[in-house]
C-alpha cells in the first residue's frame, strides 16, 4: 500500500515542481500538493515587482495538485494573517495522510494544518528556509521560543543548507530529526540552455543592449528591493568602472528601479543594461551573457539565482547575508563572500575578477563542479529518509 504524502505550501513555485514531480512518480507514494493561493499559476505573481509577472512555464506540470477556497484572491504568502484558510482543516483531516509537509510554518494556514494533522496523530515535516544571519527584535524572539520550539516538537526538520540547518537547530529541532533537503534547480536543463546558446553569445549580448566592446559583464538578478542592495551594486559598479571597462546587467524589477535609472543617469554612470524582468525561457540569455554574478543582499534565505548562474559557470560574489553563501561559494575558489555592508570589499572583488579572465575561468569551472552536487535528486532523498524516520514501518512496506 502506498505511503500517503501531502505538501502545504502558500502557492505553487516553477523551481519547486520538478521535486515535486519526483514524488507524483514514485511507485511508494501517493503525493497531492495543497496550496493556499493560485499566484503562480492561475494569476501572475506579484511578490514585490512593480507589476505581477509570469514565469513562463507551468507550475503544476506533472503532479498532482488542489487549491483551499481563497485561493483565486489569497495572496502568495507573507505576515501571520495574511493566509487564514480554515478549510485547510477539512482536507487534512479527510486526506489521512501519513505525512504532512508542510513548505514554511508561520502562517495561521500552516499553524492550522499541523494542527489538524498532529490531532490526528500523524507526522508533520517542515521545509523551511530561513537563517539566524539577520538578528531579530528581542520581543520576536521570545515568540520564537515558544512558538516555533511548540511547532517543531516531535516534527521533523528538512533544511535547505547549512544556515537553515543552524536555524532549525536554534528553535529546538533535535538533529535526529533533521535531514538536509537543499534547494536546487534543472541543472541538466539550464547547462543544455548552456551550451545552445553559447555559440551565439556574441547576438545574445547585442539583443539585450551590451556594447561589443564592453568588456566584462557582472550580472545581478532579482526583485529591485531595498532587501537585495541594487544602489549598493550600482555604487560599487561606478567605482569599478571609472577604471576598468566593464558592463553592469540588471534583470530584475520593482521599486528601486526608478531610483537606479536617476542615479545612473546623475553620476553619467556608463554601460548600465537594465534588462526588466525575464521570465524562466528568456533568463537563461543573460547568464550566457556574463562573465560575474553578484548577489549582495543584506537579507537572502538562500538566493536560487545563485544556483543558476553557477550552472552557466560564473565565479559568483555575495554578501555574507546571502543563505546559500557557505555551502556555494568557497571563498577564493569559485567566488568571494563580502561584508554586506562593506563597499569597499564590494568594490576590491569586482576589481579583481574584471581584471583576469584566467581567474573567471578558474573560478567559474570550480562553480560548475560544485553545484552539480546540488540536485532534485538528492533533495528527494532526503525527505524520503525523512519519511522513514516518521513512519517507520509504515515506510518500509510501501509500495
Amino acid at each position: 500500500m502506498k505511503v500517503r504524502l501531502a505538501l502545504f505550501a502558500a502557492s505553487p513555485v516553477y523551481h519547486q515542481a520538478p521535486l515535486y514531480r519526483r514524488f507524483a512518480t514514485d511507485p511508494r507514494i501517493d503525493f497531492t500538493a495543497i496550496f493556499a493561493s493560485d499566484q503562480g499559476a492561475g494569476r501572475p505573481f506579484a511578490n514585490d515587482y512593480d507589476k505581477p509577472v509570469e514565469w513562463g512555464v507551468d507550475p503544476l506540470e506533472g503532479y498532482h495538485s488542489t487549491f483551499l477556497k481563497k485561493a483565486g484572491s489569497n495572496p502568495s504568502g507573507g505576515s501571520v494573517f495574511d493566509l487564514r484558510d480554515p478549510d485547510i482543516v477539512g482536507h487534512v483531516w479527510r486526506g489521512r495522510y501519513d505525512a504532512l509537509w508542510l513548505h514554511g510554518y508561520h502562517t495561521l494556514t500552516h499553524v492550522l494544518a499541523a494542527a489538524a494533522q498532529k490531532a490526528s496523530g500523524r507526522a508533520v515535516l517542515y521545509r523551511e528556509d530561513q537563517t539566524l544571519l539577520n538578528p531579530r527584535a528581542r520581543w520576536k524572539t521570545a515568540v520564537k521560543d515558544v512558538g516555533l520550539r511548540g511547532f517543531f516538537h516531535g516534527s521533523y526538520g528538512l533544511f535547505v543548507g547549512t544556515e537553515n540547518r543552524l536555524w532549525f537547530e536554534r528553535w529546538g529541532m533535535p538533529l535526529e530529526r533533521l535531514f538536509h533537503a537543499p534547494y536546487a534547480v534543472d541543472n541538466d536543463a539550464l547547462r543544455r540552455t548552456a551550451r545552445e546558446l553559447a555559440p551565439r553569445r556574441a547576438q545574445v549580448r547585442a539583443e539585450l543592449g551590451i556594447d561589443r566592446e564592453t568588456g566584462p559583464v557582472i550580472l545581478t538578478v532579482g526583485r529591485l528591493i531595498p532587501m537585495k542592495q541594487p544602489l549598493h551594486l550600482l555604487e560599487a559598479f561606478r567605482r569599478v568602472r571609472a577604471n576598468q571597462r566593464c558592463t553592469l546587467l540588471v534583470v530584475g524589477s520593482g521599486q528601486l528601479e526608478h531610483e537606479l535609472r536617476r542615479q545612473v543617469v546623475a553620476h553619467g554612470t556608463p554601460d548600465v543594461v537594465f534588462a526588466g524582468f525575464l521570465d524562466q525561457t528568456q533568463v537563461s540569455r543573460a547568464y550566457v551573457a556574463a562573465d560575474i554574478f553578484s548577489l549582495v543582499s543584506n537579507h537572502e534565505t538562500w538566493g536560487l539565482a545563485v544556483n543558476e548562474a553557477m550552472n552557466f559557470g560564473l565565479p559568483i560574489i555575495v554578501s555574507d547575508r546571502v543563505g546559500s553563501g557557505p555551502d556555494l561559494v568557497m571563498d577564493g575558489r569559485n567566488g568571494y563572500v563580502v561584508p554586506s555592508r562593506d563597499r569597499d570589499a564590494l568594490v576590491r572583488a569586482l576589481q579583481t575578477l574584471v581584471a583576469s579572465a584566467g581567474l573567471r575561468r578558474s573560478f567559474g569551472r570550480a562553480s560548475t563542479e560544485a553545484i552539480s552536487h546540488w540536485t532534485y535528486d538528492r533533495s528527494a532523498t532526503g525527505i524520503r529518509q525523512a519519511l522513514a524516520a516518521a513512519i517507520g514501518e509504515r515506510w518500509s512496506h510501501a509500495g
